[in-house]
């Protein structure tokens, strides 16, 4: 009977130990189960503030994340995100490394231990790492760009080239693989190549104001000025930010100038000299301007504004004798000629413009010196090779 009493009471005494047990791992299964919604949910916070720019709260906020869930993969990941943003690039490429040991798929945490790679100059390791990163997610354009930018870095050009078209063939609607590929293409002097990405990207953004200005200074280094003036103008127009409106109305009038709208640069001139007016320079464009649009005596008159405001300016007294030559006061000419004979921007240009006025004064003596002497000065300008080719000075 003793024996039975004893029996029975150490199975009470199990079976409540066992309930007790029971009790206990629920208690931690709920607390983990707990502990993972806290750090989720301190998670999705630091990313919100990330995203949003508060970047010491998301500090704060994935430090609990991480307090809580220590192995937390995304969590590294962010966290490596702000190290590097701070500066702390050692740290960075510690968190963003565990990281991947918990989940070597996080193409992310591949693409920002590229990024820190490439600030430290090691393009061959970013190159691993980007390319890591692009592996895992083939149409993501960020790490097209970082796979084909490092290339670039490493003079790889043609490999970047490869890769760009080829990426762009599979997202033909994403502009920004066109416009990298366009700027590549200038860069290595594909030109024509370069204008027709610009274009087909202008024609998918309509007015995006960055890439009309890229194509803008395309056509401007392959010599097209009259289509860059129209692009610099219609920019001028649309853009409210006073600095770049100044910007693109001065690129506007260099522009018009080179393709010989004197009218439209003349225009350009007179807007900037209501806020520059005392800046010879910008006197001197308008009359430049003013005298290849046929109007000597606004050229004359805007020459001696420039002087009044920078006495001895060169460009300003060459600008005078121009338009007395247009004039036909060749006499006058002469004197203001004479007096930049000396510089070194305009002495060759001095010579030859009082050799045509001693042309036109039947001064042929004198003329042939002063052609001479322009060539001397200047061998290498259209006068010298012009007069290279054994064709007569008078025909110049």
């Amino acid at each position: 009977m003793l024996r039975k009493i004893t029996i029975a009471a150490i199975t009470v005494v199990l079976a409540v130990c066992a309930g007790c047990e029971s009790q206990a791992q629920s208690k931690r299964a709920a607390r983990q189960r707990w502990d993972k919604t806290s750090a989720q949910i301190k998670l999705t916070l630091a990313q919100q503030q990330y995203a949003s720019g508060n970047y010491e709260r998301a500090v704060k906020a994935v430090q609990e994340c991480l307090s809580t869930d220590p192995n937390n993969a995304a969590a590294r990941r962010l966290y490596g995100k702000l190290l590097l943003g701070n500066g702390r690039r050692d740290e960075a490429i510690g968190q963003l490394s565990f990281s991947l040991e918990l989940d070597e798929k996080l193409h992310e945490s591949w693409y920002w231990l590229g990024v820190a790679a490439e600030e430290n100059r090691d393009y061959e390791k970013a190159y691993e790492h980007y390319n890591k990163a692009l592996s895992l997610e083939p149409t993501n354009v960020d790490y097209i760009l970082a796979v084909a930018d490092v290339q670039i870095a490493r003079n790889n050009h043609s490999q970047a080239v490869e890769l760009l078209t080829r990426k762009m063939s599979a997202l033909p609607r994403d502009v920004s693989l066109k416009v990298a590929l366009a700027e590549l293409m200038l860069r290595i002097g594909r030109n024509e190549r370069a204008l027709e990405l610009y274009k087909q990207a202008m024609l998918m953004t309509g007015d995006d104001s960055n890439i009309a200005e890229s194509l803008g200074f395309c056509l401007i280094f392959s010599g097209k000025w009259d289509e860059a003036a129209e692009i610099f103008d219609r920019l001028f127009e649309q853009c409210e930010d006073e600095h770049k409106k100044k910007l693109y109305l001065q690129v506007t009038a260099l522009c018009s100038m080179n393709s010989a709208q004197y009218g439209r640069a003349a225009k350009c001139y007179s807007q900037l000299s209501v806020e520059e007016r005392d800046n010879a320079e910008i006197w001197v464009k308008m009359g430049q301007a003013a005298l290849g649009a046929g109007a000597a005596k606004k050229a004359f008159m805007y020459a001696q504004k420039a002087l009044a405001l920078q006495p001895g300016y060169s460009d300003a007294i060459a600008l005078v004798g121009c338009a007395q030559y247009t004039n036909g006061d060749y006499a006058a000419a002469i004197k203001s000629f004479e007096r930049i004979a000396a510089d070194s921007k305009n002495g060759g240009f001095s010579w030859l413009m009082r050799a045509r006025c001693y042309d036109q004064l039947s001064q042929s003596g004198k003329a042939e010196r002063a052609y001479k002497r322009a060539r001397e000065i200047n061998p290498h300008s259209e006068l010298g090779d012009f007069l290279a080719k054994g064709k007569n000075i008078r025909d110049w």
